[in-house]
């Protein structure tokens, strides 16, 4: 118990602040959940679902789930919808938002996004669940529950072997007491990556993940992932001084698994234990598959003509 409450000591103010701004160690994959104008650079088709579970050992720990689909109407434009549930001891807050995503392209596939994000944040507490040390108190005998409008804004670039992305997943810095548009209070996010194709059967991609907050130190996620045709391995550091590990793979060129392992090295390790996260994905299809990137990639390193066609064509071909 004296563990525990010196956790919550240390981590209560980080936590009422940030905590509704998730963050994922795979975020090579769930791009779209952060970034609406990310919608459709994997495939046509997807749909991304992550859990991420906190401090293992910890009652009370934070845990958070994601859920992400987005549909391409044409090479122009995407629409998505996103989900996410945090809880935090006492505390849930779930968000739901449609989103919408608009290209402006200069070839097949390399293109400037910009994306939107609207709906809703319920943030609620459960204070019945709690174990007090005096029986029936009426501090605790009640839960509330209230509805805070949200939004978000983002720009993604993509070529066949580069990425960026920067974004607002939040607009509105909202509480349970409060609802108020500060932009001296945004949170940024900020990503890029790049692919180097070293054989015919293996990629190497470095990315990075920032989180940018007026008045704090940055946040940042440096991963280094090896693909090896349905493989991938990544290893990584978070600057809360942790060491990240994940492992994925491609099942029948539609469905990706993914999990990854947060060891944290710093003071408080034996303390707050580690973190995992499982991610579950689908894309139809998915256009960057080691397995067909011959199909669709010119000798040039620049999407062939028609890929998306060719894409699509095979995809039917499977049925």
């Amino acid at each position: 118990m004296k563990r525990i409450l010196h956790l919550f000591l240390f981590f209560a103010p980080i936590l009422s602040h940030s905590q509704n701004l998730y963050r994922f160690g795979q975020y090579n994959f769930t791009k779209n959940i952060y970034n609406p104008a990310a919608l459709g650079a994997d495939a046509s088709i997807t749909g991304d679902l992550v859990y991420r579970n906190q401090w293992r050992g910890i009652d009370g720990a934070p845990q958070t789930a994601a859920f992400n689909a987005s549909y391409d109407i044409n090479s122009s434009m995407a629409v998505g919808i996103n989900f996410h549930n945090d809880r935090v001891g006492l505390q849930q807050t779930n968000s739901f938002s449609a989103q919408y995503s608009y290209r402006l392209l200069f070839d097949e596939r390399k293109y400037l996004a910009f994306g939107i994000g609207v709906g809703s944040d319920n943030y609620s507490w459960n204070l019945n669940s709690a174990n007090t040390t005096v029986a029936n108190d009426p501090a605790f005998a009640g839960s509330y529950s209230v509805f805070r409008f949200n939004s978000a804004f983002g720009i993604y670039y993509r070529t066949s072997r580069f990425y960026a992305g920067f974004s607002i997943p939040q607009l509105f810095q909202n509480t349970s007491q409060f609802s108020r548009l500060e932009p001296k209070q945004f949170h940024y996010l900020f990503i890029s990556g790049y692919y180097f194709e070293l054989s015919d059967d293996f990629i190497l991609t470095p990315s990075v993940q920032l989180k940018l907050v007026p008045n704090a130190p940055v946040q940042a996620d440096v991963l280094l992932r090896g693909i090896y045709q349905f493989m991938g391995l990544s290893i990584g550091y978070r600057s809360e001084n942790s060491l990240l590990i994940g492992v994925d793979c491609m099942i029948k060129e539609k469905v990706r698994l993914g999990y990854m392992f947060n060891y944290d090295i710093g003071l408080l390790a034996q303390v707050k234990g580690g973190s995992s996260e499982i991610y579950i994905g689908m894309g139809l299809p998915y256009y960057f598959n080691k397995t067909e990137r011959s199909k669709y990639i010119g000798k040039n390193g620049g999407f062939s003509k028609g890929y998306k066609k060719a894409a699509r064509r095979q995809q039917m071909k499977r049925h």
